[in-house]
């Protein structure tokens, strides 16, 4: 596979979106996150170039924000999107479903 190959990665930046990233780029690719830092911050960029020698592009973007989101599409030619930014928190989520409904699934 290319290293020329980006891949979208929402919530990049996050535990798991992060691993996905180390794991791409140990693959060829090239990850490009999409984060709005609500459950992440940007030292998990350090620790990702920590352990590849590549630190990853990122967006500081809500899935939710259409226009930001589509100028990040304009700028790069991907390969595949893979999605991680989710709320997750399941206490949360029973005090303020409709934020949950509006991040997780029209997100």
């Amino acid at each position: 596979m290319s290293k020329q190959s980006s891949v979208l990665v929402t919530g990049g930046a996050g535990y798991i979106g992060s691993h996905v990233c180390v794991e791409l780029i140990g693959a060829g690719f090239t990850p490009v996150i999409v984060d709005n830092l609500c459950n992440s911050n940007r030292e998990v960029l350090e620790r990702i170039e920590t352990i590849t020698g590549i630190r990853p592009e990122l967006h500081e973007v809500d899935i939710r924000d259409r226009a930001a989101l589509d100028a990040v599409f304009a700028s790069h030619s991907f390969t595949a999107v893979m999605h991680f930014a989710g709320l997750k928190a399941v206490g949360e989520s029973t005090t303020i479903p409709l934020s949950y409904y509006q991040n997780n699934v029209a997100g």
